[in-house]
């Protein structure tokens, strides 16, 4: 079958549950996918971490993840440390992906895997799609193709501000479960701030697996100047030279992170999920939950809206959900962010707020302006 009510641009974790949440409302759904899943999956340059409520939600098999977390440590590089305590895990998202996608399928979305989208046009009330293979048409499109969307660039949609992307590289370090136990912590998570002396606008991370540190630097692109030799001043910090002595690198990838939201995630049936649309936490990257909770929103707007027949409500009933649900707290986020990172003292004051509050409670009170460096100390 070639034609379908929803197709998916993307196996990641919001295209698959788009895709399971599609299926078991009865519409025929297919997912296109670039690479081949294979048995693990197929890698993905991100650390990883996930709130154990996400996993207990879904019901992650405990033997998949990479590392139970208790705490997370934040570093800042002139020596101050603080620990935000708080049970999490690290996975794989080769592993974690091919399990959602796993689910989808298992609910009765068709996965095409190894299928590279060459165009897509619209063409009356269904949108056309030739891949490397096959040609496809379906009435829906999500977009759940990252932050550089093929989708949505051929589509024509306006791409993100410069101010509003992170250039990250990732190294896949090969090292001992030993080894991580006694420099890291056998359940602890690290970040690494300075404005100053390290990061202009980001942070570096050490996070743990069983016998692998994904070691990891982001900065905001237009900053970024040299990317190598400011990733190359992460990995000489004491810190991090004695947690990766004798490891062994596996992996080198760069990657872009969006930290600010799409100028539109909706237009004439086509929606923008996770990373394509920015929804991404703008002070920690974090996307895997927003992804995931806007892939079932995107078919959530469009059950809706069919059962109450107001199809030209889409957009704005999808984006209204969104903002109900997260879309209000990321942006007070995106304009927090700002704040945090103009000076050291603020990035100072935000990471001692941060060891007690949830980012979110931070941005929507306004806690930052309520409290003194003077009152923390």
């Amino acid at each position: 079958m070639k034609n379908f009510d929803i197709i998916i641009i993307g196996a990641g974790p919001g295209g698959s549950v788009a895709a399971k949440v599609a299926s078991e409302n009865g519409y025929s759904t297919c997912i296109l996918e670039k690479e081949t899943l294979g048995e693990k999956g197929r890698y993905k340059a991100c650390g990883g971490a996930t709130a154990w409520e996400l996993i207990d939600e879904i019901n992650y098999p405990e033997d998949k993840i990479g590392r139970v977390i208790e705490s997370l440590e934040l570093h800042h590089v002139d020596g101050e440390t603080y620990s935000k305590k708080g049970k999490g895990a690290v996975v794989w998202r080769s592993t974690f992906d091919k399990f959602l996608t796993d689910m989808a399928v298992d609910s009765g979305a068709l996965l095409k895997e190894k299928e590279l989208m060459i165009n897509i046009e619209k063409v009356d009330t269904f949108y056309n799609i030739s891949t490397n293979r096959e040609k496809y048409t379906a009435k829906y499109i999500i977009a759940a193709d990252g932050v550089t969307s093929p989708t949505l660039k051929l589509l024509n949609w306006p791409f993100f501000k410069s101010e509003d992307l992170i250039l990250t590289i990732t190294q896949e370090m090969k090292t001992t479960k030993s080894n991580i136990d006694k420099t890291l912590g056998h359940d602890t998570v690290h970040l690494f701030f300075g404005i100053e002396s390290l990061i202009r606008v980001g942070y570096a991370w050490l996070f743990p697996k069983t016998e692998r540190i994904t070691v990891g630097w982001g900065n905001q692109i237009n900053l970024v100047k040299n990317s190598r030799e400011e990733f190359r001043k992460f990995l000489e910090l004491p810190f991090v030279k004695l947690a990766l002595k004798n490891s062994t690198m596996e992996i080198f990838k760069p990657h872009l992170i969006p930290v600010g939201l799409r100028s539109k995630l909706y237009e004439d049936k086509v929606f923008a999920i996770g990373d394509s649309g920015g929804i991404v936490d703008p002070i920690s990257g974090k996307g895997i939950p927003y992804a995931m909770m806007s892939g079932q929103f995107a078919i959530d707007a469009i059950k809706t809206c069919e059962e109450k027949d107001k199809l030209d409500k889409l957009g704005s009933i999808y984006e209204g959900i969104l903002d109900n649900k997260f879309l209000r707290v990321l942006k007070a986020k995106r304009i927090l962010r700002d704040k945090i990172f103009q000076s050291d003292e603020n990035l100072k004051k935000f990471l001692s707020l941060w060891e007690n509050h949830r980012s979110s409670v931070i941005a929507m009170k306004n806690l930052m302006d309520q409290v003194s460096l003077y009152e923390i100390y």
